[in-house]
């Protein structure tokens, strides 16, 4: 994603400097921290978080001025009330019901620092051909299903505003899926394919909802859509960054 937003982890209006602090929720394998604290002092303190420890990156790989811990969004530590300079998020939009949504923007409020900033990324429509269409409905059915909103881009910039954050900037791009976009298409679909494999397990268990019966239905879906993806020329996702400051 860094490739197709102008080789940038950081679209907010800061620059981070020593003894500043970073957040990053959903922080998964830690890539996006490891490749920040590249371009940063190194004594700006860095933390990322996710429910699953199992893919955090192993200590002996990481600088002294990272650490990773197991919390949740929905309800982070109450010692980091006002902490953070910069907290980030991406990709939970197969993660995070409605509500869910609403408590964790109050929480990354909570703990950002008065005159910090926050930066959200997600997806928003993708679009290809007959299996892309096949698949995005059965996206929307397993939303149903469990609450979840995948458009979440169209009331983030609410939710933000509810929270209390202010001078909102939106960088919103489509960026080509598939090979025929070239090495920027092929990084594209990986990252969008790694976000869709992650709904197999709630998928299979609601039962497919007459999409898919069985695993290997659904895996067979998952090559098909990268395939379909591959051949049909302009297959596109759109992508959009949030950006948005915590008064003082």
């Amino acid at each position: 994603m860094k490739r197709g937003f102008d080789q940038k982890n950081v679209h907010a209006p800061i620059t981070l400097k020593s003894g500043d602090k970073v957040l990053e929720a959903g922080t998964g394998s830690g890539i996006w921290l490891l490749d920040l604290s590249t371009e940063v002092p190194n004594d700006v303190e860095m933390q990322g978080i996710d429910i699953e420890p199992r893919i955090f990156p192993a200590p002996e790989t990481c600088s002294n001025n990272i650490q990773f811990s197991v919390h949740s969004v929905t309800s982070l530590p109450q010692a980091w009330t006002d902490r953070f300079t910069l907290v980030h998020q991406r990709l939970l939009v197969a993660s995070l019901q409605e509500v869910q949504w609403r408590n964790a923007i109050n929480e990354m409020y909570r703990v950002t620092a008065p005159g910090g900033w926050i930066q959200l990324f997600e997806p928003s429509e993708w679009h290809a051909g007959p299996v892309n269409t096949r698949h995005r409905a059965l996206i929307t059915a397993l939303s149903h299903h469990r609450g979840i909103i995948w458009d979440c881009y169209k009331y983030i910039p609410q939710m933000l505003a509810d929270a209390g954050f202010v001078d909102l900037k939106v960088i919103q791009k489509e960026l080509p899926l598939g090979k025929w976009g070239g090495e920027d298409g092929v990084a594209h679909r990986k990252n969008l394919i790694e976000v869709w494999w992650g709904t197999k397990t709630p998928i299979l268990k609601a039962g497919g909802f007459g999409f898919v019966n069985s695993e290997q239905e659904f895996d067979q879906l998952m090559i098909d859509l990268e395939t379909e993806w591959d051949d049909t020329l302009g297959s596109a996702c759109t992508w959009i960054t949030w950006c948005a400051r915590k008064p003082l």
